[in-house]
């Protein structure tokens, strides 16, 4: 005679062969196929009875898990900030600066750049400083266009034009004949790249290092341009702000990618905890500013200068470098 654990094993074992065949019957029936035979359950006696519980909820302590909320706390952690919506990007950049808004810089600092770089003369007379500025903002913005996690353009040569560009950036710090030279040849790179003809640039590196990408000093100058030139006299009255919100929420976008940049691994200060403090101050105001514009909210955009402004006070003040 078989002993009693060996029963329950083989009961145990028939329940769980009755249970699979209900449940790829459920699922057939939910498919739209045709529903199927089954087996009458069988009739078990006493002794195999007594193994198992009439109603084994009324046994259960504690509420049943709901596995439907299950799924949807696994499904959302995509719309974090700190999570990646897709494949092969580190942050959510669309989240501060729009597809568009990375093109249309791109062409607008084409025509600075083409203004800049005409002649050696005026390149080292000083324009080369402006070239610097540009250059480097270049690079950053190609730079997030090779991670953006979206559709732009010149998403496929980004990291190699982020690279030439950076290499410009750096190199303009001096006016000389061979940085003027390495300037002209990325304004020529530029003008064909934005009228859509092939250029030849190496591939790049897959993985941006920010601090070998750009120069701090030169961010914290264009910074200071966006708020001193654009974000504070747009919104000095309301005329100004209706006129304008386009423009400010542009810049504000411009703002908030490179207020994210200049926190990155590598930078001077980044290890500091107050410095990343005024950063993500000013990146926050600028991504306010961006959206009350969208909304047409003028306090709303005035507030968000404000913070915006304070943290870039503070943070020259204590953090400034050459």
């Amino acid at each position: 005679m078989r002993s009693n654990s060996t029963a329950r094993v083989i009961v145990a074992r028939r329940i769980l062969a009755i249970g699979l065949a209900a449940t790829v019957a459920s699922a057939l029936l939910a498919a739209g196929g045709a529903p199927q035979k089954r087996a009458k359950p069988p009739q078990w006696d006493k002794s195999v009875r007594g193994i198992f519980f009439d109603d084994a909820r009324q046994k259960l302590v504690g509420p049943r898990p709901d596995y439907g909320q299950a799924a949807q706390t696994v499904a959302t952690p995509a719309e974090s900030g700190d999570e990646p919506p897709r494949a092969g990007t580190s942050f959510a950049w669309s989240k501060l600066i729009a597809a568009e808004v990375l093109e249309d810089q791109i062409k607008s600092l084409q025509s600075a750049v083409n203004a800049t770089v005409q002649t050696p003369s005026p390149f080292k007379g000083g324009g080369y400083k402006d070239a610097r500025r540009q250059f480097t903002e270049l690079a950053v913005l190609f730079g997030i266009v090779h991670e953006f996690d979206g559709e732009v353009r010149w998403q496929q040569q980004a990291a190699g034009i982020r690279d030439a560009m950076a290499r410009s950036g750096f190199n303009c710090k001096v006016g000389t004949d061979a940085s003027f030279k390495e300037a002209r040849a990325r304004k020529d790179d530029l003008e064909n790249l934005v009228r859509g003809n092939p250029i030849a640039a190496a591939a790049g590196e897959p993985q941006a290092k920010w601090d070998k990408v750009a120069g701090r000093p030169p961010l914290m100058q264009r910074l200071e341009q966006c708020r001193d030139q654009t974000l504070l006299p747009l919104t000095a009255n309301s005329a100004d702000f209706g006129k304008n919100r386009h423009k400010l929420a542009h810049e504000a976008q411009i703002v908030a990618a490179l207020a994210e940049v200049i926190q990155r691994d590598g930078f001077e200060f980044a290890d500091d905890e107050g410095y990343l403090s005024q950063a993500r101050a000013m990146r926050d105001g600028a991504v306010a500013v961006a959206e009350a514009a969208r909304q047409k909210n003028y306090d709303a955009a005035r507030t968000g200068v404000a913070i915006l402004a304070k943290s870039c006070d503070e943070c020259h003040a204590g953090y400034r470098s050459n």
